[in-house]
C-alpha cells in the first residue's frame, strides 16, 4: 500500500501498487468504524491480498483484505520516512493500472530491507540505486561519463548532468570528490549483489556520500522533487542524531 487518504466520516481512499495492474485506486468503505473487519489489515506501506470489486466511478472498492505474514514497518519518524520514499518513487513511475515490470517485486524486496536494517538509509539507498537501473538511469561508475576512459583507483567527482563520475581531465577543479569508499560500495550495489552488501560495515559519512549520489541523480532525471526525500534531508538537517540505531 503506497498512499491513503480519509474521505467523508468513515471512508478511505488507498492507492495500492499490484504486480498485474500497476498503480490502483480503491476505496474502503466504513474502514475508520472500530467494527471495520477491514481496518487491521490496511496498513500503510503493509503488504496485502486484497480482493477488489469494480466501482461505479474510477475507484475500485476493497472487498477482502488480509495482511501477507513477513514485513511490518514499525518503529520511529525516520524509519516511516524511509518507506514513504519508497511508496513516492514506486507511484511516480507507475501509471494507473499499467503495471511496470520489476517494480513491484522492487518495492517489497525493499522494504523488507528497511524492516530489517539497524539503519533505514541502507534499505532506501539501495532501493534508490535499484530504481534508477530499473528506469534506465543508472550512474556510470566504471567509466568516465564525459570521455569514457577507465577510472583511476582514487575519489572521483560525480556529476548527475553527464551521468555519472568523472575522471580528474573531465572533473572542474571546483567539483566535489566522492571518496573511493562510497565508489566502490555503488559499484556493488549496481551489481545487484544483495547478500554482500548487507554484510558490509557503512559508517554515516560514507552512507552520506552513496545517498548524495544517488539523490542527485534521481533527482537531476525526475520532472519534480520528491516530497519524502525532501523531508528526510530535512530531518537530518535538523537533527544530527538521526539514523543512529537506538540502543
Amino acid at each position: 500500500m503506497l498512499r491513503k487518504l480519509d474521505y467523508g466520516e468513515a471512508d478511505r481512499i488507498f492507492t495500492l501498487l499490484t504486480r498485474d495492474h500497476g498503480k490502483v485506486g480503491a476505496i474502503a468503505k466504513g474502514v475508520r468504524k472500530q467494527s471495520s473487519k477491514l481496518g487491521p489489515s490496511l496498513e500503510l506501506y503493509g503488504h496485502i491480498d486484497v480482493l477488489l470489486a469494480k466501482g461505479r466511478g474510477e475507484l475500485d472498492v476493497v472487498a477482502q483484505v488480509s495482511r501477507i505474514p513477513g514485513y511490518r514497518i514499525e518503529g520511529n519518524v525516520e524509519r516511516m520516512a524511509h518507506a514513504a520514499l519508497i511508496a513516492e518513487l514506486a507511484e511516480r513511475v507507475c501509471e494507473d493500472r499499467h503495471p511496470v515490470d520489476g517494480v513491484y517485486e522492487l518495492a517489497v524486496t525493499s522494504m523488507v530491507e528497511l524492516s530489517r536494517e539497524t539503519d533505514p538509509r541502507r534499505a532506501s539507498a539501495w532501493f534508490l540505486m535499484s530504481a534508477l537501473d530499473l528506469l534506465g538511469y543508472a550512474p556510470q561508475l566504471v567509466n568516465c561519463a564525459s570521455c569514457e576512459r577507465p577510472l583511476a583507483a582514487r575519489p572521483a567527482a560525480f556529476s548527475a548532468e553527464a551521468g555519472g563520475f568523472l575522471c580528474d581531465n573531465c572533473a572542474l577543479p571546483a567539483m566535489e570528490l566522492t571518496p573511493l569508499a562510497a565508489i566502490k560500495v555503488l559499484r556493488l550495489m549496481a551489481s545487484g549483489d544483495l547478500e554482500t552488501y548487507r554484510r558490509l560495515k557503512l559508517d554515516r559519512p560514507l552512507t552520506a556520500a552513496i545517498d548524495g549520489v544517488l539523490q542527485s541523480q534521481l533527482e537531476y532525471h525526475m520532472d519534480r522533487r520528491l516530497k519524502s526525500l525532501a523531508f528526510l534531508n530535512q530531518m537530518r538537517f535538523t537533527s544530527p542524531l538521526a539514523g543512529e540505531p537506538s540502543s
